[in-house]
């Protein structure tokens, strides 16, 4: 039975349907990923007392750490993709089969912590930074690589709940898992209640600590009479071929985009700002600890714009697919020019207040570093709102191509330039990034906007449209 694209003009719908649909959808999410991102940025806070060297290592050693892992999980991420079209289309009982491949998947995970341990000494002695800050940086990152497998695990399950409209369940693990982390930093770092004070590297197992237990707590609700009543979690287990590869065909390019991006911010920091030395490296970290807690609310909504396109794309309504990801995407900007207005404002007054930096470079340059993201964030939510629908769609090819490009013309040869030909330094760096962004964003959004990817069919011509017997109705977002 194929699925009729529908590109009619759709019935008017309620005036807020969408904006209520995208805040369920999301909602949850973005309480689960802040709640990540201040574990990150409560970790950094910790390290600071420790030295302006702590401070420039966590940064740069914790993005290395995430870099290595992003080609693996964005392919389970893509688990989210096929679960949100399945469900559109009426087959629940195959939710929980890819959710198991997104699993088998993960166990790659262990293979790429082990290759890389042996060769970090290298990757961070290339950097060029302090020899103090490259001893701390390789510290972190080899005890980090021990969290690749509970990382990748929680991907997959997180994507199958968020996908499956159950994004409360990863929002509360991960927010028991921040806390978990808050009181274990507490502990590790300094010595605290009796346990040995291991500085940075307490920070990095007590993240360890924290992953493997959101990953049980995932699991345990997984394999629970409730979902298994729904999507046959228990039943579907076996190791199945063709829907591996129907996960890596669309998330290995899914894969190749987000670690290219994630790359190429980590060559950023580490071979552009980090060359700079230990002052601009720190007042870089300061910056990104608030523009990453800035920029949750935004990839909340790409993860949440993706499942609810792959939803309707499932039920073959084209037509709202756009409509909500157009919904988003205001939500997104507004958002961003808000937070923007408090950067350039405020700024200053929230680094003092939360770092305290030993340095006054440290703290104006940090400041400065914040006004001109107030700049860029408005174009930086278009990327990231569209990449989310594109990805939905299984458009993941396309981004995959563009990233590249834009990163190796625009990205890197311009933060280069204006750093060190032009003296720069950290601000010149950032000019080319916010160029970057730019163009990106303008890309994505002529992509989506001609809607070519309506022709793409992310199962490959197989188990074309729900099942006679399904109730797609049933399966319709909560309005």
């Amino acid at each position: 039975m194929q699925i009729v694209k529908s590109r009619a003009k759709q019935p008017d719908e309620p005036r807020w349907t969408g904006v209520r649909e995208i805040t369920v959808m999301s909602g949850p999410i973005i309480l689960g990923s802040l709640s990540f991102a201040i574990m990150e940025f409560i970790d950094r806070v910790m390290v600071n007392k420790l030295g302006t060297e702590a401070l420039a290592a966590v940064g740069s050693a914790s993005i290395w750490s995430y870099t290595m892992s992003t080609l693996l999980l964005g392919i389970v991420g893509c688990v989210g993709t096929f679960v949100a079209q399945c469900l559109g289309r009426g087959e629940k009982h195959l939710c929980g089969q890819y959710a198991w491949q997104g699993l088998y998947l993960s166990l790659f995970a262990g293979f790429i912590a082990v290759a890389f341990y042996p060769i970090a000494p290298y990757l961070f002695g290339l950097m060029g930074h302090d020899p103090e800050v490259t001893r701390l940086e390789l510290v972190y990152f080899q005890i980090r690589l021990f969290s690749y497998l509970p990382l990748a695990f929680v991907t997959a399950l997180a994507t199958f709940f968020q996908a499956a409209n159950y994004s409360v369940v990863p929002m509360f693990v991960a927010i028991f898992g921040t806390a978990l982390n808050i009181v274990l930093n507490y502990m590790f770092i300094f010595g605290n209640w009796g346990a040995p004070a291991m500085g940075i590297a307490g920070a990095a197992w007590a993240t360890n600590v924290s992953m493997y237990l959101q990953f049980f707590l995932l699991f345990a609700v997984f394999l629970s009479p409730f979902m298994h009543a729904q999507f046959r979690t228990r039943s579907h287990i076996r190791y199945d071929k063709a829907k591996i590869m129907e996960i890596v065909r669309v998330g290995g390019p899914a894969g190749g985009m987000m670690f290219l991006d994630v790359a190429n911010w980590s060559i950023f920091i580490s071979f552009v700002v980090g060359r700079l030395g230990a002052v601009p490296l720190a007042a870089n970290n300061v910056a990104l600890s608030f523009m990453q807690l800035c920029f949750i609310p935004a990839f909340a909504l790409n993860q949440g714009i993706s499942a609810i396109v792959g939803q309707w794309i499932g039920r073959g309504d084209y037509e709202r697919a756009k409509r909500r990801t157009y919904t988003a995407l205001r939500i997104g900007m507004s958002y961003m020019v808000v937070m923007g207005i408090i950067f350039a404002v405020f700024g200053r007054e929230l680094i003092e207040l939360v770092f305290s930096p030993e340095e006054e470079l440290v703290l104006s340059l940090g400041h400065q570093l914040l006004i001109l993201a107030a700049v860029f964030q408005l174009f930086d939510a278009i990327a990231i709102v569209m990449g989310g629908a594109l990805r939905g769609a299984g458009d993941t090819r396309w981004m995959l191509m563009i990233t590249f490009a834009t990163a190796y013309v625009v990205f890197i040869p311009l933060a280069t330039t204006f750093a060190f030909y032009f003296n720069g330094g950290a601000l010149g760096a950032w000019i080319g990034a916010a160029a970057y962004i730019v163009v990106l964003s303008l890309f994505m959004w002529w992509r989506f906007h001609s809607e070519r990817w309506h022709a793409i069919d992310i199962f490959g011509g197989s188990n074309n449209g729900p099942t006679p017997e399904a109730d797609v109705s049933e399966q319709a977002p909560v309005h």
